[in-house]
């Protein structure tokens, strides 16, 4: 034996294909028939009309190989190594597996066992039940083809056919499946559930739900019956009661956390605040309604179907903001507000409507629209910017735009031409898609063209004054009032100084403007021999 171990180890290879030839010969051999042997029975006797057939009462047992078979009667038929037993049925396979029924026909050359009725089988903390029931103890697994039920100390799983193995505790379900237990409820055709890691396996259209809380649904994935976490990754979402839903191509979702991480093709939609936002990317956590999306990121406000807001930014926030008060040493919650934050790159287009910015902060609780670092707003015929612009909506449709700071407005009159006016602040006021007044108050200017009434250009008024009102229609200026008093002079269209021409900041920017939807993803950057009268695009 010694010389023959020492052979072995110094040849490898033919150590390997020992064991290789072994392990076939120890399959062959355990497939090979064996033989059931009767162990005990109270009274035995022989049917008439079946000459092979030992009729057997009281207190039946039988072996085959490491199983035990009880009942209350039976047909032995040991020529072809088969029986069929009656009454109290139990099969016992080593301390861990026992199977009930109220029948059992086992055929020992197949090692195929055939029960029905009060079907029951137990393996550790999993239960099987149902009334028809297969159990190939060859390949240790068995079958229900006609409903059945499957729990453990977590879950209860029902379907019209099942599958389970004592050896892996992997279980396989189909056609109407139900999962439930005290948190939620799992509804599918197909689904392979591990009674011992509880975790639910999502290979067809499934549908999870807690009651009153939240909906969870895909086709191909998993879930964690005990620490709720999931991966999801075919036609995925979730979907909350307050409105919130969370979609993508790929969605990692911790239901104990509230939190949902999803790639590719995502969606956040809020049907509450009717806004959908879109990327590659994101983030979402239920405590606060905090949402972060990023790659190709956009954003689709849809309050008013014939004025749809579409916004994109290279990072787009939402979340909520509560205010509290105390009371006698207790928080009361007064005020809850939906907070978006739209950063880097910022671009929206809206019908009557338009903008760039870096940042814009908007919120719910005074509807308003904040934009930071080098804002710009179209509307109709008109350019706005400064340094600081805010956007609020009035309930008589009337929008106001109020700029701060080196606030500044143009409209085009020709291809050199351009009326202008500036101050510390402007409000502009807008309706039907068009602004229709300019307010300008501080250090007010303005350079106008006057025309004739047949439209011929009078030439360029150039004035100051600490308050101006333009009115305009058909996006033209039609009239301005200065107040208290004004200074200011007319020149003539061809002997206007050139340094008259333009108010300080000028800059027309209608290249850079959106001009649809699609254009909010369009990047401009200024080049560096921009001049005042207008800016140079290098789209990117």
């Amino acid at each position: 034996m010694k010389h023959l171990l020492s052979y072995l180890y110094s040849n490898k290879h033919i150590a390997i294909l020992v064991v290789i030839c072994l392990f076939v010969v120890v399959q062959a051999a355990e497939k090979q028939p064996t033989t059931i042997f009767l162990e005990q029975s109270e009274t035995l006797s022989f049917d008439k009309k079946r000459s092979e057939c030992q009729v057997l009462r009281g207190n039946v047992v039988f072996r085959h190989d490491s199983a035990w078979m009880y009942c209350d009667s039976a047909y032995f038929y040991d020529h072809s190594n088969a029986m069929d037993a009656f009454g109290n049925i139990r099969m016992q396979q080593g301390d861990s597996l026992f199977v009930y029924g109220d029948y059992l026909n086992y055929d020992g050359n197949t090692r195929i066992a055939h029960l029905k009725g009060n079907v029951r089988m137990e393996n550790h903390e999993t239960i099987l039940e149902t009334d028809s029931f297969d159990y190939d103890r060859s390949q240790n697994k068995g079958y229900y083809y006609t409903g059945g039920k499957i729990y453990d100390d977590e879950n209860v799983l029902t379907s019209i056919w099942g599958e389970y193995s004592p050896d892996t505790k992997q279980a396989v379900f189909r056609d109407d499946v139900r999962l439930v237990n005290d948190k939620f409820g799992l509804s599918s055709d197909y689904l392979k559930y591990n009674t011992r890691s509880k975790i639910a396996d999502i290979v067809g259209p499934s549908l999870i739900v807690y009651d009153g809380e939240t909906t969870i649904y895909s086709e191909n994935g998993w879930y964690d019956t005990r620490s709720e976490e999931s991966q999801l990754l075919e036609n995925s979402y979730v979907e909350h009661n307050d409105g919130k839903k969370l979609i993508g191509d790929t969605i990692y979702y911790n239901k104990k956390k509230g939190e949902g991480t999803a790639y590719s093709h995502v969606q956040l939609v809020d049907t509450a605040q009717k806004i959908i936002t879109y990327g590659n990317y994101c983030f979402y956590r239920e405590a606060d309604h905090y949402g972060l999306m990023r790659d190709s990121a956009y954003a689709i406000e849809y309050s008013n179907i014939s004025d749809t807001l579409f916004l994109h930014a290279d990072t787009l926030l939402t979340f909520t903001d509560t205010m509290f008060v105390k009371v006698d040493s207790i928080e009361h919650r007064i005020d809850t507000a939906n907070i978006m934050r739209a950063i880097s790159n910022v671009r929206f287009y809206r019908s009557n409507l338009q903008g760039k910015c870096d940042t814009i902060v908007y919120s719910s609780r005074d509807s308003v629209l904040s934009m930071y670092k080098s804002p710009v707003i179209w509307s109709d015929t008109m350019q706005l910017s400064g340094d600081f612009i805010q956007l609020f909506k009035n309930a008589n449709d009337t929008d106001v735009v109020w700029v701060q700071g080196v606030a500044l407005g143009l409209t085009q009159e020709d291809s050199i031409h351009y009326n202008q006016v500036a101050g510390k602040s402007l409000k502009a006021f807008i309706k039907d898609k068009k602004v229709f007044k300019i307010l300008i108050e501080g250090n007010a200017e303005s350079i106008y063209h006057p025309r004739e009434e047949e439209g011929g250009m009078i030439g360029v008024n150039r004035s100051e004054s600490s308050k101006l009102e333009v009115y305009l229609k058909e996006g033209r200026i039609e009239r301005i009032v200065m107040s208290p008093g004004s200074s200011g002079i007319l020149y003539p269209v061809d002997q206007i100084p050139e340094d008259q021409k333009q108010l300080p900041n000028f800059i027309w920017l209608d290249e850079v403007r959106p001009k649809n939807k699609e254009d909010i993803f369009t990047r401009y950057s200024l080049s560096k021999d921009t001049n005042k009268k207008g800016r140079k695009r290098r789209k990117k």
